[in-house]
């Protein structure tokens, strides 16, 4: 087997066993997926990775296995921050970060908590999220967008939602987050992932602990989400995401935020999962950012 291809490995955090994809040897960089979704997915930027000389990592979120769902419950951003900084640690800090979706969300939050742990970050189908909040009062698109946000709220009724005629609910966000595009065997594999025992509702526990206000955990990130992220940033949006609206970068992107540099590319002919839609796109300019950090690294030096 050549250092090309994905072998499965484990990451481990306390009694948590996170599975995960890793090709390549090099410099580490970690990939995080989103919703509703999975860590196999990221299999063709793994291996672009791995030919450039990079060793990736794609681990499975919190609640993503049945190995690593937490018994207190805790899908709070907090601990996927956590998760994922420790994870960084294990692997020798100075890492590359990169997030689609709510891995996304969570690659911001863990550059602006621990910037010394991360070399660049990019993300993937969500703006930068420091003003996102007032951004959706200008975007008013948004709020029709993100109404699944509120169903995923109740109790029961998403589970059963989704999960009817073997996942054909998820398969119909696909379509609606990239509209002219099928999935594929990308969109099998996320529905395998999430018929696994109780991954499906630990995936929607992401969303219903969005409004607990009162928990440390949450004001723990919103903490985070205040501050710049002193990490050189690369960020892509797909410009017909039927999640994420594009225009909300006109009102998220500010290059004071990110002082060690910003970058935004807005991908054509691509929806919400850009990286699965445009692989080869997306890896042409993720590893062009990895490399001008990396030459701004020894130039540095």
């Amino acid at each position: 087997m050549n250092n090309y291809a994905c072998k499965q490995v484990v990451l481990k955090r306390d009694d948590l066993e996170f599975p995960a994809l890793i090709a390549g040897d090099g410099d580490p960089v970690l990939l995080l997926h989103g919703f509703p979704d999975c860590y196999v997915n990221w299999s063709a930027q793994i291996e672009a990775l791995a030919k450039a000389g990079y060793c990736a990592i794609a681990p499975a979120m919190r609640g993503y296995a049945p190995s690593c769902q937490p018994a207190d419950k805790d899908y709070s951003l907090a601990a996927a921050v956590d998760d994922v900084c420790h994870f960084a640690k294990q692997l020798g800090g100075q890492v590359h970060l990169v997030g689609h979706d709510w891995g996304a969300v969570v690659t911001y939050l863990a550059a602006a908590r621990a910037p010394e742990l991360f070399r660049s970050i990019t993300t993937l189908a969500i703006p930068p999220i420091r003003r996102l909040p007032s951004a959706l009062l200008r975007v008013p698109e948004q709020l029709l967008l993100s109404a699944y946000m509120d169903l995923f709220q109740l109790p029961l009724l998403p589970e059963w939602l989704l999960k009817r005629d073997e996942l054909a609910g998820v398969e119909w966000l696909w379509r609606q987050w990239s509209p002219d595009w099928d999935g594929a065997e990308y969109l099998d594999n996320a529905r395998a992932a999430l018929a696994e025992p109780n991954v499906l509702t630990s995936a929607l526990s992401w969303y219903r602990h969005l409004p607990k206000f009162w928990m440390a955990q949450h004001r723990q990130a919103r903490a985070w989400m205040t501050r710049v992220i002193d990490v050189p940033t690369l960020v892509l949006i797909g410009k017909k995401d039927g999640c994420m609206s594009p225009r909300l970068l006109d009102h998220t992107v500010f290059e004071r935020d990110f002082p060690a540099g910003l970058q935004v590319e807005e991908v054509a002919g691509a929806g919400h999962f850009l990286h699965l839609e445009r692989p080869e796109r997306i890896n042409e300019l993720l590893l062009a950012h990895l490399a001008r950090v990396s030459s701004a690294t020894a130039q540095a030096c």
